[in-house]
């Protein structure tokens, strides 16, 4: 991502779902952790706004860019798979966890209209989308409280704001 290395994008990644996990539920903990110990894997793509617009268009029914969305992988009742499907996986295969897409026109609108840098905008972006991969949502008042307060608890321990 703009503003950022490959390794600091993953270490964002790592320290969101190690710091997101913990703030989980006990059952939902346990599967985080265990698809960690299994080498889950997640994806993280930067795309242009057209190509977020028709994502966002086709899977939210909004015809607009938005900055930052998550597809992660749910089961029936739209509960987080912490670990991917099939029997016979082993530990070592990747498990997937879903996918994170990022636009960065939209990113550096939002970093120049609040006068931070890019760098910080799209870390953001990384600790949200894997928040929502890990279930958390923003919904509801009590939703985004818990959410942002837990996006800015760990952008500030690793220095970003």
């Amino acid at each position: 991502p703009p503003g950022l290395t490959r390794a600091q994008a993953q270490h964002l990644a790592a320290r969101a779902w190690k710091e997101g996990s913990a703030a989980l539920p006990p059952a939902a903990r346990r599967r985080a952790a265990r698809a960690q110990k299994a080498g889950a894997e997640m994806s993280l793509t930067v795309v242009t706004d057209a190509r977020m617009r028709k994502l966002n268009r086709e899977y939210r029914g909004k015809d607009k860019t938005t900055d930052v969305l998550s597809f992660g992988q749910t089961d029936a009742a739209g509960e987080p798979v912490l670990q991917y499907e099939g029997k016979g996986i082993g530990p070592r295969e990747p498990r997937l966890l879903g996918d994170i897409f990022v636009s960065a026109a939209q990113v550096r609108r939002q970093a120049r209209a609040i006068s931070r840098p890019v760098s910080q905008e799209f870390a953001l972006m990384i600790v949200h989308g894997t928040l929502h991969l890990l279930g958390f949502d923003h919904e509801t008042l009590a939703q985004e409280n818990r959410m942002f307060s837990l996006q800015h608890d760990i952008l500030a321990r690793e220095g970003y704001f």
